[in-house]
């Protein structure tokens, strides 16, 4: 006469129903849950490269502290910070035309709270001689972004990679140290 409606799991195999929800969450928790499944629908299917366009390879390194260290080969190379340990403009010279020589097609550069250098407040601090760094060559990204063209001149098969890079510099002054 009336449709069957199942509040509870016929065993505990089954998937769980809304009550079972409600019951092992708050009834808040469940909604949000429920809500999210739904609004997942409409994001569609996740996103695949395609098959007739080259891949692009990119290697991310951080925390080499003035250390050499053996690179894989790539078409992007991105260091994400510490570079040295000092930060002095000597130390980070040394890293970036180490950098320099790698050869992936870019190199990005986006500096962590030991390259004191890059921090203009702090720079005559760390490194008073003045010196400045030679980043040519290498793109250095502090809260900017950038499109890199892959493959280009080959028909079709061109690829474009945005990056983002937001450094992590503290700017240097009294107790109330804050971030850049």
């Amino acid at each position: 006469m009336f449709p069957t409606l199942h509040l509870r799991r016929r065993s505990k195999w089954d998937h769980p129903t809304l009550l079972d929800h409600l019951w092992a969450l708050s009834p808040l928790e469940a909604l949000i849950a429920r809500l999210y499944s739904f609004l997942l629908f409409f994001r569609g299917q996740p996103f695949y490269p395609p098959h007739n366009k080259p891949r692009i390879r990119v290697v991310c390194l951080s925390d080499t502290h003035d250390r050499i260290v053996s690179v894989p080969p790539g078409d992007l190379l991105i260091h994400a910070g510490d570079l040295t340990n000092s930060g002095t403009a000597a130390d980070i010279q040394r890293q970036i035309d180490w950098l320099r020589g790698m050869p992936h097609r870019y190199k990005i550069v986006v500096c962590g709270n030991h390259d004191g250098w890059f921090d203009e407040a702090k720079r005559g601090m760390v490194d008073g001689s003045g010196d400045v760094v030679d980043l040519e060559g290498i793109l250095f990204l502090q809260r900017t972004g950038v499109e890199l063209t892959f493959f280009e001149g080959e028909e079709g098969r061109e690829r474009k990679l945005k990056v983002w890079g937001a450094a992590n510099i503290p700017r240097c002054g009294g107790d109330d140290v804050t971030f850049a």
